[in-house]
């Protein structure tokens, strides 16, 4: 059999892809039935020392205190402590799973959605078995609308059988407001508003299905979807990972292994990673985890109890060495014990002067006081770049404190207090949710950055990306073309594409000469307008460095990746371009650029940085890359922003 648990990242230096390959590794053993040699993989990462010893904080470390309760259920042995997660013996994991399954019942039989027809209306078996036809043609902006639709009401028919078989209804009953109630609330009286409301809320949680859906088999829906997805090529999204789940759900509950085997085979080979996690986290229902370990689906996920000893006995090969808290730094970036009284004489003839400082504490390793501090201060929004500038001078005088521009976003119109302040801005939670470390303080991230090359960085966040497929990226390069008022045929479009073999930056090149050559190019298309927030504090941070600013207050596209990576980045971005972060709003990075670049060329490889680094900044406003990297030339601003 040829398996598919891998070893490719057994030995790489980063702990973070070599965990999650191997938790990857423990959902297939477990899914094919081997839930007990996966316990085994896991007790690695329970040693005290070694290269598997698993850290304190990480995205990876909550997903091993995610994954273990469930393997172990399978496996018939109780948890271990992880972390923070207390241990649990055989007799508190059953209870634990009956909590969770109740919780996944009720979530997978509670409608999401109101309905405006009973769902399933208009299914027959042609219907189904010609489900494939329906795809739009090439070239129409939503071919798949006809399967999002089937998608939509096949979730709903789902729904019902859940909650009719496990009787999960959600539980309105006494706690209805009356028509009096309503009427107190607000709502008007005579104008038929009371009635609908109540009406709607006596049916939240019921789901109408059509007669010729009720008649329509659990398998016969699941094959349906499975065909079209074989036959389009289709991702799906999260309807169709929903219902892959409760058909599987229903049928095993049925006693219908084979047709549950079927589904899950099928769901599986549509999207082995996130078939593994959605078919393991309903192993808390008895059903399903019977099923489970069984091992029915050995063959389907391509693991054996050969290719499960081969990968264990691989695991104890790792050589590289765990992971350690970094050493100290050799020098301290600022003066961590200024006093108020000092920190003011500093400030004597600037515009600093005479404001109101703050001292917020920074936090050091495991909560513990760092003994560094930072100043900050509320400043009108229209003086803050203006005092901005009079901070960046006074580092140059010798404070050790590069100065950024913040905002609050808590609402409050009250100044808060220095400690709750420090909370607010350096907040170490984030930092805890991203790479595996022990060690999430600041001077920390500060440490690892100075040894982290960005490039890693940047094939990772290639690695992590979705970009366009090609059809669709081409049809929106056209389109960019016609809104400039050039004829993309008359160019040697498909040519130029050809002759560039698939390299999408290389084909951004051309079209931006292409637009040029018509007197089309325009710098301004791809700036964007600073970001004016409600409020503003100036924050004067112990470190000299603009980059090492993500050490303290966490940017939102961080998330995508490892911290001290950002950081790197950033300093090589200062270093090449003189690029200094100023302003920095949790979502949003600005920078001062003192040598933009000055070619195209230049340009457009930084462009692409940009976009790998924060993908929102081009995708939000619909800004093509080539019109970005024109737009950095010569251009003195950065902005970069990443949202949720």
């Amino acid at each position: 059999m040829n398996t598919t648990l891998t070893t490719e990242h057994l030995q790489d230096q980063r702990l973070d892809r070599a965990l999650d390959e191997l938790l990857a590794n423990v959902r297939r053993a477990a899914v094919a039935g081997h839930a007990r040699d996966a316990l085994v993989a896991l007790g690695w990462l329970l040693q005290r020392e070694g290269a598997w010893r698993l850290p304190a904080h990480g995205a990876l470390v909550t997903e091993v205190q995610r994954l273990w309760p469930l393997v172990a259920l399978l496996a018939g042995q109780g948890c271990p402590a992880v972390g923070e997660q207390q241990a649990m013996d055989a007799v508190q994991l059953a209870e634990w799973a009956d909590e969770q399954a109740g919780q996944w019942l009720q979530s997978l039989a509670l409608p999401g959605r109101q309905q405006r027809a009973p769902a399933g209306e208009g299914w027959s078996p042609d219907f189904l078995a010609t489900l494939v036809q329906r795809q739009g043609a090439a070239g129409e902006p939503q071919p798949h609308r006809a399967f999002g639709s089937f998608c939509v009401d096949a979730e709903l028919v789902l729904k019902a059988r859940i909650a009719l078989q496990w009787d999960v209804l959600p539980a309105m009953g006494d706690g209805l407001p009356t028509a009096d109630d309503l009427i107190a609330l607000g709502l008007p009286e005579g104008e038929g508003e009371v009635a609908a409301m109540l009406a709607q809320l006596q049916s939240a949680g019921h789901i109408d299905v059509a007669p010729a859906a009720e008649a329509t088999d659990t398998l016969a829906i699941a094959r349906a979807m499975a065909g079209y997805l074989r036959a389009t090529g289709f991702a799906g999204g999260y309807l169709v990972h929903n219902i892959w789940q409760a058909a599987w759900l229903l049928l095993a509950h049925e006693g219908r292994d084979g047709d549950a085997t079927e589904v899950a085979a099928a769901w599986l080979a549509h999207d082995a990673g996130a078939a593994a996690t959605g078919l393991l986290d309903l192993a808390v229902v008895p059903a399903t985890a019977r099923l489970l370990r069984a091992g029915h689906l050995a063959q389907a996920v391509g693991v054996d109890e050969a290719a499960v000893a081969g990968w264990l006995a691989a695991l104890g090969t790792r050589s590289v060495p765990g992971p350690a808290n970094p050493a100290p730094l050799a020098e301290t970036a600022a003066t961590p014990t200024e006093s108020h009284e000092a920190w003011c004489a500093r400030l004597q003839g600037t515009p600093l002067a005479g404001l109101d400082w703050l001292a917020l504490p920074v936090p050091g390793h495991a909560g513990t006081d760092s003994g560094e501090i930072a100043w900050a201060t509320q400043v009108t929004v229209g003086e803050r770049q203006a005092l901005w500038q009079a901070a960046r001078v006074l580092l140059e005088r010798g404070s050790g404190r590069w100065p950024v521009v913040t905002t609050l976003w808590s609402g409050s119109t009250e100044a808060p207090d220095a400690d709750a302040l420090a909370n607010d801005l350096f907040m170490r939670f984030p930092y805890e949710q991203g790479a595996a470390r022990d060690d999430v303080s600041p001077r920390s991230f500060v440490a690892t950055a100075r040894g982290f090359d960005p490039e890693d960085l940047l094939d990772e966040l290639v690695e992590g990306s979705y970009p366009l497929d090609e059809e669709d990226q081409l049809e929106v390069w056209r389109s960019e073309l016609a809104a400039a008022g050039v004829s993309a045929d008359a160019a040697g479009f498909d040519a130029a594409w050809a002759d560039c073999a698939g390299d999408r930056l290389r084909f951004e090149h051309w079209l931006a000469m292409l637009e040029a050559s018509h007197g089309a190019a325009n710098p301004e298309r791809g700036r964007q307008e600073r970001f004016d927030p409600d409020n503003a504090w100036l924050v004067l941070l112990p470190t000299p460095h603009s980059e090492e600013a993500l050490a303290y207050l966490h940017w939102y596209g961080m998330e995508r990746g490892p911290a001290d990576g950002f950081i790197a980045l950033l300093r090589r971005w200062r270093e090449q371009h003189g690029a200094e972060l100023w302003a920095h709003y949790g979502t949003m990075l600005e920078f001062a650029v003192g040598q933009p670049p000055e070619d195209f060329d230049t340009a457009l490889a930084l462009a692409r940085e940009h976009d790998l680094a924060a993908p929102c900044t081009l995708a939000l406003p619909g800004i093509a890359l080539r019109h970005h990297a024109l737009g950095l030339v010569g251009h003195g601003t950065w902005f970069l922003h990443e949202r949720p």
